[in-house]
C-alpha cells in the first residue's frame, strides 16, 4: 500500500482517537467539578474566598499582555486550523474564498504566536524582570509531586497541597512543555506553507529558484530519510495536527484548573481584578529549606 494512503488512513484514525479522547476528558473534568462540590472545595474557594497564596506580588503588565495576545492567537489558530481540515465545521463561514480567508487568519495568528514566544523567552531570560526561575522545576517540586497529584485526586485536603512559589510542579511542567511544542508547531506550520498561496492556488517558492519552504525545512533531511519531500510534508502535516490536539487538551485542563482552583489569578492575568489574591492563605509550606533548581543558573550581572 502506498505510503501516502497509509498516512491518510492514519490521519483519519487520529480524528477518531483524539475526538474520543477529548470527549472522555470533558466527562472527566465534569466529574472532577462534581467532586469539588461534594468535597466542599468549591464552597471554600468561591464562597469563603480561600484561594491559594502566591508569592512575589502582582503579575507584571508585560506577561499579562503577552498572555492575552497568546490566548487570542491560539484560539484563532485552533478554530481556523480545524476549519481548514474540516471545511464544514463552521456553517456560517462559507463561500468560494472561505477556506482561503481562514488560511490568512491562520497565518496571521501564527506570526503573532511566534513573535509572542520570542518576546516571552526574552522577558524570561534577558529582561530586567526575568522570571525564568519561577518556572524552574526544583528537587523539592519533584519530591512533592505525588502530594500535588493526590490533592487533585481528592486524596488529601487542600491545606496539605505543596505550593512553594507562584506555580506548583504540575503547572511548571505544563508551561515548560508548551515551549518545545510551540517551537515544533511553528516549524511544521512554516513547512506547510509550501502547499498553496491563498487566493491563487500557486505553490509557494522563494523567488525564481523553485525552492519551497517544505524543500528548505524538510526536503534536505527528512525527505531523504523517508524517501521523498512530498512524504516528508505528510509527516509534517500529521505532526502539526497531533500537536494541535495536544494544545487543545492541555489548554482545556489548564483553563479548567485556573477557573476552579485559582479564579482570582485567572482574573488578574486578564486584568479583571487587582492583586488582592496574593495575600491569601498559604499552602502547607516547609520553611528553612532552600528551593533550588535542578540545574543551578549563575546570577546575571
Amino acid at each position: 500500500m502506498p505510503a501516502a494512503v497509509l498516512m491518510t488512513q492514519l490521519n483519519v484514525w487520529f480524528d477518531v482517537i483524539f475526538t474520543a479522547l477529548y470527549a472522555c476528558l470533558v466527562v472527566g473534568l465534569l466529574l472532577h467539578l462534581i467532586g469539588n462540590v461534594i468535597s466542599g472545595r468549591a464552597k471554600r474557594r468561591f464562597i469563603k474566598k480561600e484561594w491559594p497564596h502566591h508569592e512575589g506580588g502582582p503579575i507584571p503588565a508585560t506577561p499579562k499582555l503577552l498572555h492575552f495576545q497568546h490566548v487570542a492567537a491560539m484560539i484563532a489558530l485552533v478554530v481556523s486550523g480545524m476549519y481548514i481540515r474540516f471545511p464544514g465545521l463552521l456553517p456560517f463561514v462559507k463561500g468560494p474564498y472561505a477556506r482561503w480567508g481562514m488560511r490568512w487568519v491562520h497565518y496571521v495568528a501564527m506570526v503573532i504566536v511566534i513573535i509572542n514566544l520570542i518576546v516571552r523567552l526574552w522577558y524570561a531570560f534577558g529582561s530586567k524582570r526575568r522570571d525564568y526561575k519561577e518556572f524552574a522545576i526544583t528537587r523539592r517540586d519533584i519530591t512533592t509531586a505525588p502530594k500535588v497529584i493526590a490533592y487533585y485526586l481528592f486524596l488529601i485536603p487542600p491545606e496539605k497541597k505543596p505550593h512553594f512559589g507562584k506555580y506548583n510542579v504540575m503547572q511548571k511542567m505544563t508551561y515548560t512543555t508548551f515551549v518545545p511544542l510551540l517551537v515544533l508547531q511553528a516549524f511544521t506550520g512554516l513547512a506547510l506553507l509550501t502547499y498553496t498561496i491563498p487566493f491563487t492556488g500557486a505553490i509557494t517558492t522563494f523567488g525564481h529558484s523553485g525552492v519551497t519552504p517544505r524543500d528548505l525545512l524538510l526536503g534536505w533531511w527528512l525527505g531523504g530519510m523517508v524517501g521523498s519531500t512530498d512524504l516528508a510534508g505528510w509527516y509534517a502535516r500529521t505532526a502539526h495536527y497531533v500537536i494541535c490536539w495536544l494544545f487543545i487538551i492541555l489548554t482545556t485542563v489548564h483553563v479548567y484548573l485556573a477557573l476552579s482552583e485559582d479564579f482570582p489569578a485567572f482574573q488578574d492575568f486578564f486584568g479583571l481584578t487587582g492583586a488582592e489574591h496574593h495575600s491569601g492563605t498559604p499552602h502547607d509550606l516547609e520553611h528553612g529549606h532552600e528551593d533550588t533548581p535542578i540545574f543551578d543558573e549563575p546570577e546575571h550581572v
